[in-house]
């Protein structure tokens, strides 16, 4: 055993410690993810890698308590933060509160392992970690300065693009990025008159639509007579010239939060006041110790701070989503609304005020791939909130949600994928020629499931080294990046990588998916977690590709694109030079899987390219 464990944080940290301790033989040095593992890989610093102290136990145990801390403040005294009978505390993005739990609990149990395996008697660690430590044992701690809080995934907003074959990206603060949108929204929308008039007529609302993504439904629903009212203060509904003109021809209609805001400006103002000063109450109760726990002890101390600054920044913002949301449902006659997901602050805010008044549905926005042994993970889709209509794909996925979420079938409408509409009109623009392009669509490494760690960025850096060493030996072959439209910071490590390969291949960020499947003659997906495959897949099954999913676990679950061989899934070490060479040049392998791939779009996806009718008229009807 030896004296003394140091942990290191951050990249930056190396030079807040003292060298002597670094090659102290009584000293063992951790890192705590990848960018502090390469750094030390580097400078030759012997290490281990702290997320090798938690087992695949372990990090189910992690998941199932970050999903059971999503209602916490259902289970302290904070009846005083609740505005309209909402609690304020509800209000946070439950993908960013997932986030932040989940990264939490994560380094508090990677901690407590090493402790109790370690039993140093002296820790040289972070003013973060320090907390963590502090938490779960006496021991002497020597810190180093670099406490600092961790941002969540909307706190900044990342702004990407393409200049040429360079992919472009900065982040904007949440604050500056809501101005810029609201200066640019206004502006368009009294050129094109967007704003929306309050009026009699009947209204549907969409809640952060994206009206290029549901251009066909947004068309099949201006055949009504009912107004389309697009709500969204997440998601820009314009922001390039075909959301335009879509607006424009459906006479969809915007909503202008801000104008109603400066209405409700000196009541936001005071009841913000009032309720960060409730809010400061809360986090005085004792029983917020007691109630966070893991492994019988306490993460608390771990969290509030972080926890804090989170709801000190965004009260202003969620009592005038509520106040503001109240006024808007009572204010005109709205027929239906209508979100794609349960999560998000504004879907909360409306939905919470609407209260089952006024139907809502739900629209299923990815593909929904789910066995029993891997149900858990499908949390962030919220069956369990769904109080009215839910709009799913196809028939498969009804049954998913009959049979293992409890769903009423009189809940469900099957109605296709509106979204994908469109894919059916494409014609296949790939060039016949020698030259093949194979198109790499990316999923980045993230931690929503809590199976992720440093080695799995190893094996994905490890896999796209191969792959392109693979390509480079067969002749007139073009690689296309595709990267995840998410906001990860991995992505940003993708392209660093691809600049080490190989400047020349060309790496999107924001062009259109669905274009780059139609250019290319063979599309691979990469799944770092088996479990997660990503809608490219579909969508290259449409666009009568022959289709490749890589995954980079030891888990290949029985999915039904599985099971109809419409795809050839293979693990990363799984004869992959071999299996390229085959689904590019070997007809038969080729051929079988487009036509098993149009018989599991058949069996998967009801109302193939006319789903957006079917469903606009049921909308209609509401």
């Amino acid at each position: 055993m030896v004296d003394t464990l140091i942990f290191i944080e951050n990249s930056t940290d190396l030079d807040k410690i003292n060298k002597n301790e670094l090659i102290s033989e009584n000293s063992k040095i951790f890192s705590f993810n990848i960018d502090v593992h390469k750094i030390l890989e580097k400078e030759k610093i012997f290490h281990e890698i702290a997320e090798n102290y938690l087992d695949k136990d372990d990090k189910l145990q992690i998941f199932d308590s970050t999903v059971f801390y999503y209602d916490w403040y259902e289970h302290i005294p904070s009846k005083n933060l609740e505005l309209n009978g909402i609690n304020l505390l509800g209000m946070l993005d439950t993908a960013e509160l997932h986030q932040l739990f989940i990264n939490k609990l994560t380094t508090f149990l990677i901690i407590k392992h090493i402790i109790e395996k370690e039993k140093p008697k002296k820790i040289i660690a972070s003013l973060n970690h320090s907390i963590v430590i502090n938490s779960i044992h006496e021991i002497e701690i020597e810190t180093y300065d670099n406490k600092s809080l961790n941002s969540l995934a909307w706190d900044n907003i990342e702004i990407k693009f393409n200049i040429g074959k360079l992919p472009i990206s900065f982040r904007l603060s949440r604050t500056i990025y809501a101005k810029m949108k609201q200066i640019f929204e206004s502006f368009i929308s009294k050129i094109f008159n967007f704003w929306f008039k309050f009026d009699t007529n009947k209204t549907i609302i969409l809640l952060e639509f994206d009206p290029s993504t549901y251009s066909d439904l947004l068309t099949a629903l201006s055949k009504y007579t009912k107004n389309i009212l697009i709500y969204n203060r997440r998601k820009p509904a314009i922001w390039n010239a075909s959301s335009i003109k879509i607006l424009h021809k459906t006479k969809s209609k915007l909503f202008n939060f801000k104008k109603l805001e400066f209405q409700f400006k000196k009541e936001i103002l005071s009841l913000t006041n009032n309720y960060l000063k409730k809010l400061e109450e809360v986090w005085r109760n004792k029983d917020l110790d007691a109630f966070f726990l893991l492994e019988n002890s306490s993460f608390w101390y771990c969290i509030k701070d972080e926890l804090m600054d989170v709801y000190k920044r965004r009260m202003h913002e969620y009592i005038s989503l509520l106040l503001i949301s109240k006024n808007l449902l009572e204010k005109i006659d709205v027929s239906c609304i209508l979100s794609s997901n349960l999560v998000g602050e504004t879907e909360k805010s409306v939905l919470s005020m609407n209260n089952q008044k006024i139907h809502s549905i739900m629209l299923e926005h990815g593909y929904s791939n789910y066995v029993p042994e891997i149900s858990r993970y499908d949390i962030l889709s919220m069956y369990p909130l769904i109080k009215d209509k839910i709009a799913v794909w196809g028939e498969i996925q009804k049954k998913y949600l009959v049979e293992r979420k409890n769903i009423k079938n009189n809940q469900i409408l099957v109605v296709g994928s509106p979204k994908h509409d469109k894919l059916f009109k494409i014609k296949n623009n790939s060039i016949l020629n020698s030259k093949k392009t194979i198109l790499l669509a990316l999923h980045p490494v993230n931690h929503i499931s809590g199976n992720t760690d440093t080695n799995s960025y190893i094996k994905f850096e490890k896999f796209l080294l191969k792959f392109c060493d693979i390509i480079k030996k067969i002749p007139e072959i073009e690689i296309v990046v595709k990267l995840h439209p998410s906001q990860d910071k991995h992505n940003d490590d993708i392209k660093n990588i691809f600049k080490k390969i190989d400047s020349s291949i060309l790496v999107y960020h924001v062009k259109p998916i669905t274009e780059l499947i139609s250019m290319s003659d063979v599309v691979v997906t990469v799944s770092p977690e088996g479990f997660d495959p990503t809608t490219v897949i579909l969508e290259s099954m449409i666009q009568e590709k022959p289709t490749m999913n890589i995954i980079l676990d030891d888990n290949l679950f029985e999915f039904e694109y599985v099971k109809d061989n419409a795809v050839l899934s293979i693990f990363f070490n799984d004869q992959l030079e071999t299996n390229l060479k085959n689904i590019l040049f070997n007809n038969e392998i080729k051929n079988n899987l487009i036509k098993n791939g149009k018989n599991h779009i058949k069996n998967y996806l009801t109302n193939p390219g006319t789903s957006s009718k079917y469903f606009a008229k049921i909308i209609d009807s509401f």
